[in-house]
C-alpha cells in the first residue's frame, strides 16, 4: 500500500474515534476537554509537511476528552479526510492520487488491517466525495471526469464526462467540490487556464447540475465571481465561496454567492471588499458557515457567517486557517498554522479552546468530523 507505514496505534475506544492528516505543530495546546458527546462528534485531523520538505503525512484522532492521539498511519502530504457516518476515507493529492478506506475498529492493528482498500486514480487528484449508501461519487480535480465507486471496494461503476467545460487548452475543468442531494450531483468547477509560464486566469466559476443516477447533465448555473472554492446547500438554494485571484484583494471578484436553483441564476450577497479578501476555506451546518479569509500566505482569519442574514462575525483567535475546518452540532473544529503556534481548536459559544496535542505533531492540514 503506497505510503502506508506499518505502524500499530494504541487502542481506540469503540464509542467513538476522529481522524485527519498533517504539517508542522508543537506541543504547547492546553489540555482541556472537548464538548460532549451531544453536542459534538469526534473529529479527525490530518496534518502536512509545513515546510513542503516532509514528503508524508500523519492520519490521527481526536478522542472524547478532546486528546489528539499520539500515534499515526502515514499518508503523502496535503491529503484530505472525509468521513461518512463511522466510515473515514483518505484523499491522497496530485502525485499519489490515492483513495484509502480506513477503518476504526481496526486502527491499533496497523494499516496492513486498518486500510479496507486502496485504489489509484493517477494524475487525477482527487478532492472530494458524495456518498449515496454504499456508493460514492468522486470529484478528481485534474481529470475530465467525474465518477461513481463503490465503497465496498473503491472500483468505478461509472463515469460522467466534464471536459467540454474546461477552459481554453486545458483538459479538464478543475472541479473544486461536489454535493448530492435528492438524485442530484451537483459539480463546482474553477475552469481556470495556465500558459506555459504558469501564469494564472481565472474566469467566472460554473455549477453543473447532474442527474446522478443516469449521469445526464440537466443544467449548468454561470456564477458572478472568479475561482470557487467550496459550496453548500441550504433551504433550496446553492451557496458558493470563492477565492478569486491570489492576491489578497478585496472586490466583488470574490465573496460568496446564492445559487438559485430553479431560476438557475447567481448573485453575491456577501462581497469580498466586505470580507476583506476572497475565501479560501468554507465549511457549513444549515444556515451558519465559517469561511477562512485569504488575505495572503499565513495570514487567514475566520469569520462565522450567517447565510440568512447575510452578515458575518469575525473569529477571534485563529490567525491562518487556511482550508482546515469542520462543523457539526454547531461546533466549530479548526486549525491554525500559525508557524510556531499550530494548534487545533475547537469553538462553541463564542469560545476557542485550543486541544490538546502529542509532541512531534505536525500542523493541521484537514478535519473531518464522525
Amino acid at each position: 500500500m503506497n505510503k502506508i507505514k506499518k505502524q500499530s496505534l494504541a487502542a481506540l475506544a469503540a464509542a467513538g474515534l476522529a481522524f485527519g492528516l498533517v504539517a508542522c505543530g508543537d506541543d504547547s495546546s492546553s489540555s482541556t476537554k472537548a464538548p460532549d458527546e451531544e453536542t459534538s462528534a469526534y473529529a479527525g485531523v490530518v496534518f502536512d509537511g509545513g515546510d513542503y520538505q516532509v514528503q508524508e503525512g500523519e492520519l490521527r484522532w481526536i478522542d472524547k476528552d478532546g486528546k489528539i492521539s499520539e500515534k499515526s498511519l502515514s499518508f503523502y502530504q496535503d491529503s484530505k479526510v472525509i468521513t461518512n457516518g463511522a466510515e473515514v476515507y483518505v484523499l491522497e493529492g496530485l502525485g499519489t492520487d490515492n483513495i484509502s478506506k480506513v477503518n476504526p475498529e481496526l486502527i491499533e492493528e496497523g494499516a496492513e488491517k486498518a486500510v479496507a482498500w486502496q485504489e489509484k486514480f493517477a494524475n487525477a487528484n482527487p478532492v472530494d466525495m458524495a456518498f449515496d449508501g454504499e456508493k460514492a461519487w468522486v470529484a478528481l480535480q485534474n481529470a475530465d471526469s467525474l465518477v461513481l465507486i463503490s465503497t465496498k471496494d473503491g472500483k468505478v461503476l461509472k463515469s460522467i464526462k466534464t471536459g467540454e467545460f474546461a477552459s481554453k487548452e486545458e483538459k479538464s475543468p478543475y472541479v473544486a467540490d461536489i454535493e448530492l442531494a435528492k438524485g442530484v450531483l451537483y459539480a463546482l468547477f474553477v475552469r481556470y487556464s495556465a500558459d506555459a509560464e504558469y501564469n494564472f486566469t481565472y474566469p467566472r466559476g460554473l455549477v453543473a447540475i447532474y442527474d446522478a443516477e443516469t449521469g445526464k447533465l440537466q443544467d449548468t448555473v454561470q456564477l458572478v465571481t472568479n475561482n470557487p472554492t467550496a459550496m453548500t446547500l441550504y433551504n433550496g438554494n446553492l451557496y458558493v465561496a470563492s477565492l478569486g485571484e491570489y492576491d489578497g484583494k478585496a472586490d466583488d471578484n470574490r465573496g460568496v454567492e446564492k445559487v438559485d436553483l430553479k431560476a438557475k441564476k447567481s448573485e453575491l450577497i456577501i462581497s469580498g471588499e466586505k470580507l476583506g479578501a476572497g475565501i479560501y476555506g468554507f465549511v457549513a451546518e444549515e444556515e451558519t458557515a465559517y469561511a477562512a479569509i485569504y488575505k495572503g500566505w499565513g495570514n487567514t482569519p475566520v469569520v462565522k457567517i450567517d447565510l440568512e442574514k447575510k452578515t458575518f462575525e469575525k473569529v477571534e483567535g485563529i490567525a491562518d486557517a487556511q482550508k482546515t475546518m469542520a462543523v457539526k452540532n454547531g461546533v466549530l473544529y479548526v486549525g491554525d498554522h500559525t508557524y510556531g503556534e499550530e494548534k487545533v481548536y475547537f469553538y462553541k459559544d463564542g469560545k476557542l479552546t485550543a486541544l490538546e496535542q502529542p509532541k512531534g505533531a505536525q500542523a493541521p492540514y484537514s478535519i473531518a468530523l464522525f
